[in-house]
């Protein structure tokens, strides 16, 4: 019994296991890749494995489900397995073109033949990956407007990518009609248009260029550049004389500075530009006056000066800043004279003196020098300086040399050396630029050293500049920065000089896109006031980030500063904290017109560097053009930073310009300022500014008359908007169909009309192009009648003969020569394949039409080969010629014996043997 129950234990373990061994689905369907990536519009093939599970041959038929729209490559495969086959299959699909982004799973399913039995599936997943596509392309845009009107120009964005977008139109010179940002879904297209506006006020004829950028997500996609030619309403008489330009100003000033009402006058006269057409001779001169340098912020002193300069002098007498050499004298303001003589072998003489007016310490100054230029980029100069010190009998000698060359293409330098003496001690100075560029790095900077006893402009000083960058890669550059400020100089005293400054920056900039970039420095920099006040002396290191971008209408700039500061004007052991400071810099541009810009900054260095200022400094600015004639702007603004009360710094200013006519401007200014070494109590300036610009005429350089005319149709209806052009003068008809061209030098010119706003079938009555004569001081007047045209079109046509069935070849009636003329125009033509011919659009009138028999087929003639024809307006009229077979008589005669031959025409009449077939 126990055996007994053993076996049946046994045998029911054994059929377990065999049922557990059989496959759950007789084919076993899996992908030979479960994840697919693809873009729109393109193919991808899809791997897969069926098999066999069964030991037997089994049928399948393998479908894939796709989704809709989608292309599959074969539709479905049929396969017969044999038994444990493992089959490798591969179906090809296509994406859409605008399939949207995203994942799509797709199942493969095996299928018993004649059955909807699933045997076996799978699924694979198609990643579509996005397409970013537009496209910007202009309708329709005029080639050319009236001045005054309105241009509009149509431009399509087409979105053939597979997502949404949103896209920035960005324009020079026009503005979008309607919103500047436009959303295009994918697949579709939409319209926009841009509009350009024109001054009635034009004289002359110009051309407006306007650019219209399609941007998304702030990169520049598609960019179209256009020109459209703007002629003016009336043409302005042109002037006959060549003239000076002069420019005559007055100025009315006022300011309530120390609390008490100030007013004057100020009065300017300047010119500058060419004494003769050629441009050889040039002059230029100033004179203002009375002197207001001490009227607020907007007063000026006086000044007068003139010049004159050829290509070999150079002469000047009044009052500027003199410069001799940056070490010798770099700048003095004052009354002098200067003159140069330049040789045409590259020689250069000159003498220059110099009385200066804010710097009493020098009574008079004046030097000698010369020098040879090589070529455009390497010359060499000396000069001999002579310094009357005001106090001291002795005058200062210098000599300084001075070189600029360029020893590589890419390398320039410059070096100075200069020695000189005062009071018998002698001392010397040096001076050294570079400019240079090999492969990836861009090296800058300058170098001064003067010794302490160097009578120069500077004295005891050792400063330089120096800048060496590193573009790695189109994204990215590295670079460091140094400086520090000369010590010692002999400024005027006139102007006041900016803070003594030493730094030293590392920087790395990384671009992220066309149009915006982080960069990330270090710095170290110290100020100190070279004032008597002062007011603040510290030294700063930091850690800064930086952060620009322009994205649509928005340009901004983000900084962030940490670092440490010592205060050298506070005790040591307190004058050192963490500092930081924030600032932000945003420009918002509403159109071509109006503008808004903020900006601010935080800090906690202003108050511990200086208790006079404030922490938070912040203002704005607004740029309007509220009419074609006027313009407006306005700043305000809380508080400057300490380093800069060395200069004036304005807390508001209202700027209102007005341009009444061509050549005359009205100009408001108003200003609420700090004057330079106040922090304290600002003041109100007012000025208004009258200024006329006019030209001194020096030669009548044209003999000129005038030309106009009119344009109309046969019923005295006037034609506007049609382009007439005059040498290389154009101009449009109005709407009473004139136009005009003033003071157009004398002769022979060709009137030209555009056609392109005329009917196909209208003509101009008389023959293009029109000859005119323009005499001078008189007006040539022309009449224009637009007319419809008269065409003439035909056919040759080959006239049968008798003998018609004796010629073997179809006669050729192409490139036949005709010609159709008259007293002033001619046309010439040849005929087409199958004979027709069609002459263009002409002049209604009577036309002599000829043909070239000598283009005429072999063995064809015409009967009249020239023919008078009269072509009435409108009439489109058809001939027939007709090629007639020329009529011989041809006599054969016999070598056997002297019989004469019959002619064909009688042969035919007559019955004939074949020869060979006598009997």
């Amino acid at each position: 019994m126990a055996l007994y129950r053993n076996a049946i234990f046994l045998y029911l373990t054994f059929a377990v296991l065999c049922l557990h061994g059989q496959p759950n689905t007789p084919v076993s369907v899996s992908a030979g890749k479960p994840q697919v990536e693809i873009l729109p519009g393109q193919t991808a093939n899809l791997p897969f494995f069926i098999e066999n599970m069964q030991n037997e041959p089994m049928p399948v038929t393998a479908v894939l489900n796709v989704p809709e729209n989608w292309r599959i490559i074969p539709p479905r495969q049929s396969h017969e397995l044999k038994p444990n086959e493992k089959k490798f299959v591969i179906f090809t699909v296509q994406v859409p073109a605008v399939n949207p982004v995203g994942n799509f799973n797709m199942t493969l399913n095996a299928f018993q033949p004649g059955t909807e039995n699933v045997l076996g599936s799978t699924a694979v997943t198609v990643s579509v990956g996005e397409v970013e596509k537009i496209s910007m392309i202009l309708v329709e845009a005029p080639d050319h407007i009236t001045a005054g009107e309105e241009a509009f120009g149509t431009f399509m964005l087409q979105n053939m990518g597979n997502t949404h977008k949103k896209v920035f139109i960005e324009t020079t010179n026009s503005l979008v009609e309607g919103p500047q940002e436009i959303s295009v879904e994918p697949g579709k297209s939409t319209q926009f248009r841009i509009k350009i506006e024109t001054s009635a006020d034009q004289t002359e004829t110009r051309n407006i260029y306007y650019t219209v950028r399609a941007l998304v997500s702030g990169e520049v996609t598609e960019s179209v550049f256009r020109t459209v030619m703007v002629f003016p309403s009336s043409e302005g008489r042109r002037d006959l004389y060549f003239r000076f330009p002069v420019t005559a100003s007055a100025n009315y000033l006022a300011s309530n500075q120390r609390d008490k009402y100030e007013h004057a006058y100020q009065f300017e006269f300047t010119g500058s530009g060419a004494l003769d057409t050629d441009g050889k001779h040039r002059m230029e001169f100033l004179a203002r006056g009375p002197n207001n340098a001490n009227l607020g912020f907007l007063g000026l002193y006086d000044q007068y000066y003139i010049s004159y300069e050829n290509d070999n002098l150079e002469l000047f007498a009044g009052e500027k800043s003199f410069s001799f050499t940056p070490l010798t004298e770099s700048s003095r303001y004052g009354l002098g004279a200067e003159s140069k003589v330049i040789f045409n072998n590259g020689l250069h003489v000159g003498f220059l003196y110099v009385k200066p007016r804010f710097f009493g310490e020098i009574r008079d100054e004046m030097a000698a020098y010369t020098g040879y230029t090589f070529n455009d980029r390497n010359n060499i100069e000396v000069y001999a300086v002579s310094k009357q010190v005001t106090n001291t009998p002795d005058p200062a000698y210098l000599f300084s040399v001075n070189s600029q060359i360029q020893p590589f293409e890419r390398t320039s330098a410059e070096i100075e050396l200069s020695g000189g003496t005062f009071l018998d001690t002698w001392d010397h100075a040096l001076r050294a630029n570079i400019n240079s560029q090999i492969s990836v790095f861009n090296l800058a900077g300058n170098y001064f050293y003067t010794g302490k006893d160097y009578p120069g402009y500077f004295s005891n000083s050792t400063f330089y500049s120096g800048n060496l960058s590193a573009r790695l890669s189109p994204k990215i550059n590295l670079g460091m920065y140094a400086r520090e400020d000369f010590v010692n100089a002999q400024l005027d005293t006139f102007f006041v000089t900016a803070p003594y400054s030493k730094s030293f920056q590392a920087m790395l900039n990384y671009n992220i896109a066309s149009r915006s970039y982080v960069k990330v420095f270090w710095r170290e920099y110290e100020r100190k006031d070279r004032l008597a006040l002062d007011k603040f002396h510290y030294k700063t290191r930091s850690v800064n980030t930086q952060f620009n971008q322009k994205f649509k209408k928005l340009d901004y700039n983000l900084l962030g500063e940490y670092g440490e500061t010592t205060n050298f004007l506070l005790e040591p052991g307190k004058n050192t904290q963490n500092t930081y400071r924030f600032s932000g810099n945003f420009a918002w541009r509403f159109n071509a017109k109006h503008a808004l810009r903020m900006f601010g900054s935080w800090s906690n260095i202003n108050r511990f560097v200086s208790g006079e200022q404030r922490n938070l400094t912040a203002g704005f600015s607004v740029a309007s053009q509220i009419a074609k004639n006027l313009k407006a702007n306005f700043q305000l603004q809380n508080a400057y930073n300490i380093e800069d009360y060395y200069r004036n710094r304005n807390l508001m200013q209202f700027n209102l310009d007005f341009t009444p006519g061509r050549n005359h401007r009205l100009s408001l200014r108003s200003f609420y300022t700090l004057y330079r070494q106040q922090t304290e109590n600002p003041e109100f300036t007012f000025s208004a500014t009258y200024a006329w610009q006019f030209g001194i005429p020096l030669k009548k350089t044209v003999k000129a008359g005038d030309v106009t005319g009119r344009i109309t149709r046969e019923n005295e209806e006037p034609v506007a908007d049609i382009l007439v052009s005059l040498q290389n003068r154009k101009t449009l008809t109005d709407k009473n169909g004139e136009f005009s061209f003033k003071s157009v030098p004398t002769g022979m010119y060709m009137l030209l009309i555009d056609r392109s706003n005329l009917a196909i079938d209208e003509v101009i009555h008389i023959p293009k192009p029109i000859e005119i004569e323009v005499l001078e001081d008189q007006l040539t007047i022309i009449q224009l009648k637009i007319e419809k045209g008269a065409r003439l079109t035909g056919i040759f046509e080959v006239e049968k003969s008798s003998d018609q069935p004796l010629r073997e070849t179809e006669v050729n009636t192409g490139n036949i020569i005709i010609e159709l003329r008259n007293e002033r125009e001619q046309f010439r033509i040849t005929t087409g394949k199958d004979g027709s011919f069609s002459f263009p659009m002409v002049r209604p009138g009577e036309w002599t039409f000829r043909i070239y028999t000598n283009s005429l087929p072999g063995g064809y003639e015409i009967e009249n080969p020239v023919t008078t024809i009269l072509l009435e307006s409108g009439q489109n009229q058809q001939i027939t010629v007709k090629l007639k077979p020329r009529k011989r008589t041809i006599i054969f005669r016999s070598l056997e014996n002297s019989g004469t031959l019959q002619p064909l025409n009688r042969l035919k009449n007559e019955k004939t043997t074949a020869p060979g077939t006598e009997k």
